[in-house]
């Protein structure tokens, strides 16, 4: 399901190797890619470590890309994985009195 013939011939580029025209495929997804990290994670950092994922992962299974869904379906599943990756790998924050809900204290949560 590529959507033109210019990014079918990039496509088949990139897929042997040619990492300018990877670059142009997926220049245009970056930014929505990283927004969509950010969404998921809630953290500007671990959202640029899941977009780095995201473009390692999709230069490296390249090949793999048979063009039966869009690339930027591809793409974005590729990023979802790479968020809950992290996701589950992070360690939960714990968040200082000052940032819980409006009028309880570490006291009141305490003394319940």
């Amino acid at each position: 399901m590529v959507s033109s013939s210019a990014e079918a011939d990039q496509i088949t580029a990139a897929q042997h190797g040619d990492s300018a025209a990877f670059e142009r495929l997926v220049a245009a997804h970056q930014a929505r890619l990283h927004a969509y990290c950010y969404r998921m994670l809630g953290s500007v950092q671990d959202a640029d470590d899941a977009l780095q994922e995201t473009l390692l992962a999709a230069w490296r299974g390249l090949g793999g890309f048979e063009g039966r869904s869009s690339l930027r379906s591809w793409l974005y599943r590729i990023a979802t994985h790479a968020c809950l990756r992290l996701a589950a790998g992070r360690r939960r924050r714990i968040l200082s009195p000052e940032q819980g809900p409006p009028g309880r204290t570490c006291t009141t949560w305490a003394s319940r």
